[in-house]
């Protein structure tokens, strides 16, 4: 998983895209169980980080809120956030991705048996709001008209 977030990383560098990861549990722990052990060159291209508690593993992770690379999110203007899979988190939807193509077996060949655990898509109109006082955070689709919609 951690070399597979790595490669999609330096397949976006130099492209000017604005990348959000989600990822299961931890990022960058040095146990396996509680997430993905990346290192910070495997995440460094991307504009946001979310980690997210999921229970599917069996368990619920218990998030780091970023603290094992904590600087070098924050030098390098990352942002961090984590999604509760409980009543920290009022609405989630990641299956609103679906109706975009997985490009993940295009940049990852070799690593079938990671297709159905990554998702890799290029959406158009995903825009993020996030007030840092109070801790709430929006991430969202601006339809055609111009008006928001909260999802």
């Amino acid at each position: 998983m951690a070399e597979a977030e790595g490669r999609v990383n330096r397949y976006y560098r130099g492209q000017g895209k604005k990348l959000l990861l989600l990822a299961p549990g931890r990022i960058g722990t040095s146990s396996p169980e509680l997430g993905v052990p990346v290192k910070f060159a495997d995440i460094s291209g991307f504009s946001g980080i979310c980690e997210v508690s999921d229970s599917r593993a069996g368990y619920m992770p218990e998030l780091s809120y970023g603290s094992h690379m904590f600087q070098d999110l924050v030098e390098a203007g990352i942002f961090y956030t984590a999604v509760w899979m409980d009543h920290r988190t009022r609405s989630f939807h990641p299956e609103l991705t679906d109706k975009y193509r997985n490009i993940f077996p295009d940049i990852c060949p070799g690593m079938p048996e990671l297709f159905p655990m990554i998702r890799v898509t290029e959406t158009e109109g995903l825009r993020y709001w996030n007030d840092v006082m109070s801790g709430r955070c929006l991430c969202g689709y601006r339809t055609d008209e111009g008006d928001r919609k909260e999802r």
